[in-house]
């Protein structure tokens, strides 16, 4: 009797999978690192497998992907083209993969950092379905009196991975729809220097995706991190359905272009047909500081500008300028100051975002 009480209380409380339904298939593709550290991603990845194992996933790990990143040539771990998911999909049956970079790894006993991106990408549409951010600094979790400084890179890790998946949502719960799409959506007017595009208020339900950013700040990979971080954002905001930036880096490979400086009408043109994508996303970032040299400001600091291009008819749809330092926030002696790089630049993008 014992014996069949206790089979029935393990079936009932199974985590995250319904009776009969086999968990979903997901590919783990290991995390861009552009960090600068050598150890971060050797980190964040046990943990990261392990947070999806939680929710009930079925992970194809990155050491069972290896060979179909080297037969297929990709490189670049960070972004898919909707051709590799398609191949992914065919090979291993995943009807997801998750893609996602270090962004920052700062080890110290003072106070380490951390900041990570992640997406999940579905392997048949190459549209984004779920996408988390976050970055912490060890003295983001000091209480009073000085009690609950994380000083430890390890333990940090631990606690951004656990907040970046907490709005993960579990083996055999949808992925939620971006709360906009179709909808209106409340927008301030742009700031000095912006623009915005009447023609943006019939263009709720186009296909947008984000190319990767031109960086002339001196952090290395910093055009990079801010790709992946207002892709993120992007989606989040839920205007539009977003498209993997790997399809926007492999169309513009294929036609010899890069978006640095604009992209013409006839590139435009044929990106159009090549990825059926309505409007492109380009950027520039022109100062990425993470606060980090000891001769330099302890606050980080960001300067960027974002344009939307219609892919049909070449015009300029949207502009806005994004300028942050960690301090602008600050309210009475060190509170509300922006202490991690990643929470800054999503502070940035969401005040550009509001104008679109």
């Amino acid at each position: 009797m014992f014996a069949c009480l206790l089979a029935a209380l393990v079936v009932t409380c199974a985590p995250h999978q319904a009776r009969g339904q086999e968990p979903k298939t997901l590919a783990l593709l290991p995390f861009e690192n552009v960090s600068g550290s050598i150890e971060s991603v050797r980190i964040i990845m046990p943990l990261v497998e392990q947070s999806l194992r939680t929710k009930g996933y079925q992970i194809i790990g990155p050491e069972k992907l290896e060979p179909f990143l080297s037969r297929n040539r990709i490189r670049n771990t960070g972004m898919m083209s909707r051709a590799h998911l398609s191949n992914l999909r065919r090979e291993f049956g995943a009807e997801f993969a998750l893609l996602g970079s270090v962004d920052l790894y700062y080890e110290s006993t003072e106070n380490p950092q951390w900041g990570v991106s992640s997406r999940i990408v579905s392997t048949s549409e190459g549209n984004i379905l779920w996408a988390e951010c976050t970055g912490r600094t060890g003295g983001d979790f000091t209480k009073m009196l000085g009690l609950g400084t994380i000083t430890s890179g390890k333990a940090l890790a631990e606690e951004v991975i656990k907040i970046m998946f907490e709005t993960f949502p579990a083996q055999g719960t949808p992925f939620p729809a971006s709360p906009g799409v179709g909808t209106s959506i409340l927008r301030v007017a742009p700031p000095k220097g912006g623009y915005r595009s009447d023609s943006l208020d019939a263009a709720s339900r186009w296909r947008v995706a984000v190319a990767i950013f031109e960086n002339i700040s001196e952090r290395k990979g910093a055009g990079r991190i801010l790709t992946d971080v207002f892709t993120t954002a992007l989606h989040n905001h839920g205007r539009f359905e977003v498209i993997d930036p790997g399809e926007v880096n492999d169309a513009l490979i294929a036609l010899g272009r890069t978006p640095y400086g604009g992209l013409d009408f006839s590139t435009l043109s044929e990106f159009k047909k090549r990825t059926a994508i309505d409007a492109i996303f380009i950027g520039t970032v022109y100062r990425y500081n993470e606060g980090l040299k000891r001769e330099a400001s302890t606050s980080p600091e960001i300067a960027l500008d974002v344009t939307l291009l219609d892919t049909d008819s070449g015009k300029i749809l949207w502009f806005a300028v994004g300028e942050r330092s960690g301090d602008d926030s600050q309210l009475v002696l060190d509170f509300g100051v922006i202490r991690s790089m990643v929470p800054l630049i999503r502070r940035a993008i969401s005040e550009m975002l509001d104008t679109l």
